[in-house]
């Protein structure tokens, strides 16, 4: 058995997740209850049956529920995740403008007509 670090030790001591094998790729527990024709479904036991055939579950989010039909071609699909990805970054980058100015008005002496971010576009 390899030798595992101590943060390992701590994640798998805190959150209960343990190392299971499958073919030659290590996969958590957690893992495997979200991807696979196995995972959980957006009716759970209810869905059996009702999940489209494209939906296989080996993208992240994937509970076999798409009524637009928006997965259902492989290249619009590809196109929507890199849409996805790009807006999600942008929010990540308004989230920390949100609070930088706060932070910067508080901490670095840096003085700001409002520094909090629902008021400045009042000014």
């Amino acid at each position: 058995m390899a030798a595992t670090s101590f943060v390992q030790q701590a994640v798998a001591k805190t959150f209960g997740v343990n190392k299971v094998a499958k073919g030659n790729k290590k996969v958590t527990k957690a893992a495997i209850e979200f991807y696979g024709p196995d995972r959980a479904k957006f009716l759970g036991p209810f869905s059996e049956g009702s999940t489209p055939s494209y939906l296989k579950g080996e993208y992240p989010g994937d509970y076999g529920w798409d009524t637009a039909g928006f997965s259902a071609d492989p290249e619009k699909f590809a196109a929507y995740r890199e849409l996805e990805l790009i807006h999600a970054r942008w929010a990540m980058l308004g989230a920390l403008g949100c609070i930088t100015p706060e932070l910067l008005s508080k901490f670095g002496g840096v003085e700001f007509g409002e520094s909090v971010w629902w008021k400045a576009g009042a000014q």
